[in-house]
């Protein structure tokens, strides 16, 4: 464990952070985002969309691959992304020579679970339209990670738009309700994630859906035919139980390959910080995201 996340994390308790997090999410401030095209480094080229009033970005570097990223920020559905993201979707872009696109999708308290699958799902469709050649990626941390599995399963069983070839997500929320009586046990080491207020925005996103609904809480849903999925969770957080019940559960999956890596002693949505186990942790997704490549190249030698 590198010092400056060792800092951070000691700092998070003596500084009391879940309680200055219970308030940011009482009172979720709005603003312009931090995908403004002029915040963007002028090493990559942006072009601006929007779905029903709601950005996108897409960005590229130089020469970039027909592999497309399509980047779900987490903010546990009611706070804005942060600068952090758009640093992440730079790196992507600059170092891995992919395309990214990300949504600004709509947040609660103002909107709820099915404005936010169908804004989404209209963003995924416009996407593969433009950019038929390309190859998809389902990317999210926090609860970008659990939309990002939600989003998934809805777009198995609806079956008519192509599936993301891999899904990355680091400190998925997979249930909205936050029900694992082993939280109570996690709570204790996470000095970030205020429960119960969690729990309150978790009410009012999932709206009039039930919290067992796949669209909030895709642990329940069905994790066949997905394809591969990494998922990071830390040690020292509350997210990490029902990921650990997941794994439980996935054990007779079918057309779906599940690949759980606990990062020791980090807090939680690590990669939001500039500390060198966020570079490993967002580096191992990338050559998760570029395996491909290879798998293509074996399968045309073997042709």
């Amino acid at each position: 464990m590198s010092w400056k996340a060792n800092l951070v994390r000691i700092m998070t308790g003596i500084m009391k952070y879940d309680r200055k997090m219970a308030q940011k999410l009482t009172s979720p401030v709005r603003g312009p985002g931090a995908f403004v095209t002029d915040d963007f480094t002028k090493k990559v080229r942006v072009k601006t969309w929007d779905i029903s009033g709601f950005r996108g970005v897409t960005i590229n570097g130089s020469y970039p691959k027909n592999l497309h990223i399509l980047m779900l920020p987490g903010g546990y559905y009611t706070l804005e992304a942060e600068p952090r993201h758009r640093e992440i979707a730079e790196r992507f872009a600059l170092r891995d020579h992919m395309r990214v696109s990300v949504l600004e999708y709509p947040l609660t308290p103002e909107y709820s679970a099915t404005d936010t699958h169908h804004v989404l799902l209209e963003a995924y469709e416009r996407l593969v339209e433009e950019y038929s050649e390309d190859r998809f990626f389902l990317m999210g941390d926090s609860s970008g990670g659990g939309l990002a599995l939600a989003f998934l399963q809805q777009l198995r069983d609806m079956g008519t738009l192509p599936m993301p070839v891999r899904t990355a997500v680091v400190s998925p929320w997979l249930d909205i309700s936050l029900s694992n009586p082993m939280i109570k046990i996690a709570r204790k080491t996470d000095r970030i994630l205020p429960v119960e207020e969690l729990q309150v925005v978790g009410e009012h996103y999932r709206g009039s859906l039930h919290s067992e609904d796949p669209l909030v809480s895709p642990i329940y849903g069905d994790w066949n035919h997905l394809g591969p999925v990494l998922i990071f969770a830390g040690t020292e957080e509350i997210m990490t139980p029902d990921c650990e019940l997941l794994m439980e559960r996935a054990k007779t999956l079918e057309g779906t390959e599940l690949i759980f890596k606990k990062a020791d002693k980090m807090i939680h949505d690590w990669i939001l910080l500039r500390i060198k186990e966020a570079d490993v942790t967002l580096d191992l997704i990338a050559a998760f995201f570029l395996e491909i490549l290879e798998e293509k190249k074996e399968t045309t030698q073997r042709i």
